[in-house]
């Protein structure tokens, strides 16, 4: 039996949400206006009964749960029931009947059924068993490859790494399981963080520049003959008598450029601007300024001339690298400080030279060796990873698996642990389940070779024009035209004709749909495929059987639909929810036709009481479903019979609600007789009456409201509505119920909840 249905994306369904029904029942009844949506669920179901190859894509989002191709045979009547079986071909597949089979076969079948049956219930239970195995051993599954999954979380930030698998949890776990084979090393986030951003977000190429030692070595020799230098106190000769003035002045070296003008300016003194320079004191100057002492001074002004070149040509290698490789501005940072070091450097040097008399010290490049041995390396290492980049990379994905894997192990244990228990209880309930599909299968053999000893197509086609007769369909009837394969075919014809040509054209939509019915009926109640359907449950769908028919087909067809959802027996309360015909698994009705819908759910019928009502709407172009037990209509019709039923059951003591009653009373017949199309002659329930009665006048009255014409030509209205308000409202209820003794006695009795006795 189908147990749930969920139609989504189709037709005039939700997208997203579609409509759910759960905890369907044996018969289940949905009324909807056209267009609403039900003929999609008929559409759906019959698309669920087709071969794979024969299914169409429109229903790829619809989903049904209990339908079983082995055990299940679902039988459709819809349009395209119609047009399959008629429109298309003159000739209706046979239909064979099981209502005349032997009483010994039948009981036999009964007794093989049963043990069936008991067996399909034990198979079911070790089913349920497996399927909740199963359940629980997907959900922690799920639950494991979500958390394995999780762990890629961790890498979302590795927006330029690829990790395998992307759309495969089960192939990341399984990567994860073929890791977990071998020893794993141990990883932090941070260092492969630290890699990813190395190999992917800082750009890699190779540097051809590096650190020049010969730059750096040539710096050291001229720091090293600066050294003693610096610190030597060089000074003038101080046996001249000049010197002590020279000392006072302390100021060596602007006394030094100033006997630099003396051979410009012959006897005028370059500080004082006077005569007062004769050959002694230049004498004394010369003697002063010694040939030693001008060598020291010069050689420091060499050594100044190269340092500052070898300083220029190490900050130019320094910048020259620090264009094209910067880790962190590691490189610019040393730039800077060897730069605003050496400068110092250069300023003491040349106070050397101007206070040569005082000792100075510089510092060494030696103490940024590290510094610049550190750039060489990390120029070395870049160059290696530049050279080794794929395989780094590569390097870097496999490590982030194995901390993954890592990540996952305990969990991944736990779940291994736990399905060798599942494997375990599996391989048991199997093992039964097995064994059951063996005897049900060898007695489903036995039941479908008693039931190929009671096929009787004659029965079957004796049984649709009996129907045709009694309905007055007599106009044509179904003959037997020949047997292929030992199916019987049929033909439309009409009484002691033989053409065989154009009579199903012929008749009427009323007549089509109902000839159409009446074989999908045999098609219930027997089978058209003894070979593959005999031993199948039925599923029965129909969908607006009355659309085109009157009133008399409407209450033939409510009455074998009636026959189809019968219920077992009512002598106790679990037959009363089985089906009389145990061939019949479950039933579904859709119909917009308010009338049908109230006949064939009337629920004092004895009908299989395992049963639920929806209402199919269409709100803002989408489709709704809504369900109770008691009908899902009540429309203004329904709620006239509500009216009077009520009124009947509590039954007022006066005349003064009579007029209300009868108004009441005449809307009901009016809206019925509309609809019936006057199939019968309302006015033959008063041909007997006497005239002078009161009851003849009152249902005058009522019968009046029938016709439009009555209306118009009768001048008794008034008098009828006099009388009426003054009898008893008992004789009121009396003359109404005589009225539908003609005009519809059933209905009556269906819509006052009167109790009908039905012979089974």
């Amino acid at each position: 039996m189908i147990e749930s249905l969920l139609i989504k994306n189709v037709a005039s369904y939700d997208t997203n949400i579609g409509c759910e029904l759960n905890d369907l029942k044996k018969v289940n009844f949905f009324f909807g206006h056209n267009g609403s949506g039900k003929s999609t669920i008929a559409r759906y179901l019959h698309n669920v009964s087709l071969d794979d190859s024969e299914k169409t894509n429109e229903f790829d989002d619809c989903v049904q749960n209990g339908y079983d191709e082995q055990n299940h045979h679902i039988l459709v009547f819809d349009e395209n029931f119609i047009q399959e079986n008629f429109n298309k071909d003159r000739f209706l597949k046979g239909v064979f009947s099981l209502n005349e089979a032997n009483e010994t076969i039948d009981t036999k079948i009964e007794e093989t059924e049963i043990k069936i049956d008991n067996l399909e219930k034990e198979k079911t239970r070790k089913e349920k068993l497996l399927s909740k195995l199963l359940e629980d051993q997907n959900k922690k599954k799920t639950e494991l490859l979500n958390y394995c999954w999780s762990k890629r979380n961790s890498f979302l930030s590795f927006s330029k790494l690829s990790l395998a698998h992307k759309k495969s949890k089960p192939n990341h776990l399984d990567k994860l399981r073929e890791i977990l084979k071998n020893p794993t090393k141990q990883l932090t986030i941070q260092n492969l963080t630290d890699r990813y951003n190395s190999l992917y977000e800082n750009k890699i190429s190779e540097i051809s520049s590096t650190i020049d030692p010969k730059i750096y070595g040539n710096l050291r020799r001229i720091e090293n003959q600066l050294e003693p230098l610096l610190r030597e106190i060089i000074v003038g000769n101080e046996d001249v008598n000049i010197a002590p003035l020279i000392e006072m002045l302390n100021n060596r070296n602007w006394v030094e450029k100033g006997i630099e003008y003396l051979e410009k300016t012959d006897t005028v003194c370059p500080f004082c601007q006077e005569e007062t320079i004769d050959d002694e004191l230049r004498n004394q100057f010369n003697e002063y300024f010694d040939r030693t002492y001008k060598e020291k001074i010069s050689l420091i002004e060499d050594l100044l001339n190269k340092y500052n070149e070898a300083s220029y040509s190490l900050l130019q290698n320094i910048l020259k690298i620090q264009n094209s490789f910067n880790p962190d501005n590691k490189v610019s940072s040393l730039y800077i400080k060897i730069r605003d070091f050496l400068a110092e450097n250069k300023v003491v040097i040349e106070n050397k030279i101007d206070n040569s008399n005082e000792k100075k010290n510089i510092s060494s490049i030696k103490s940024f060796k590290t510094e610049l041995s550190n750039i060489i390396k990390l120029i070395e290492e870049n160059n290696k990873n530049f050279s080794e980049l794929d395989q780094n990379k590569k390097g870097l994905i496999s490590d982030i698996w194995v901390f993954m894997a890592n990540k996952s192990k305990a969990r991944i244990q736990a779940f291994d642990n736990r399905k060798l228990k599942y494997s375990r209880l599996n391989s048991l309930a199997n093992d039964l389940k097995d064994k059951y599909d063996e005897e049900i299968s060898n007695l489903k053999l036995s039941v479908e070779s008693l039931r190929g000893q009671t096929v009787n197509t004659a029965d079957a086609v004796n049984n649709i024009n009996v129907i045709l007769r009694n309905a007055g369909f007599t106009s044509f009837e179904i003959a037997e035209k020949d047997k292929i394969n030992n199916i019987s075919h049929y033909y439309l014809k009409r009484p002691g004709s033989n053409n065989t040509n154009g009579i199903f054209k012929s008749l009427s939509e009323g007549e089509k749909s109902f000839i159409s019915f009446l074989y999908f009926y045999q098609l219930c109640i027997g089978t058209d495929d003894i070979e593959n359907n005999s031993s199948k449950k039925k599923i029965i769908v129909i969908d607006d059987p009355v659309s085109s028919l009157d009133s008399q087909a409407l209450f033939v067809i409510s009455t074998l639909i009636h026959q189809l959802i019968l219920q077992k027996g009512n002598d106790n309360k679990p037959n009363r929810k089985v089906f009389k015909n145990e061939n019949i698994k479950q039933v579904f009705i859709l119909t917009h036709n308010i009338y049908f819908y109230k006949e064939v759910s009337f629920n004092k019928r004895p009908i299989c009481t395992d049963f639920w009502h929806y209402q199919v709407s269409k709100v803002n172009n989408k489709t709704e479903i809504t369900g109770q037990y008691n009908k899902a209509v009540l429309d203004d019709y329904s709620l006239l019979w509500t009216n009077i039923k009520d009124l009947k059951g509590n039954l007022p003591t006066n005349s003064s609600f009579n007029i209300s009653i009868a108004n009441t009373m005449r809307r009901i017949i009016e809206s019925y007789t509309n609809f019936l199309g006057l199939g019968n002659d309302s006015w033959s329930a008063i041909l007997s009456e006497d005239q002078n009665s009161p009851e003849y006048y009152i249902k005058c009255a009522f019968i009046s409201s029938i016709n439009d014409e009555s209306h118009k030509v009768s001048t008794l209205d008034g008098v009828y509505y006099q009388k009426i308000s003054r009898v008893q409202p008992q004789l009121l209820f009396d003359i109404f119920k005589d009225i539908f003794e003609s005009i519809g006695k059933e209905h009556y009795e269906m819509m006052m909840e009167e109790e009908i006795l039905v012979t089974n």
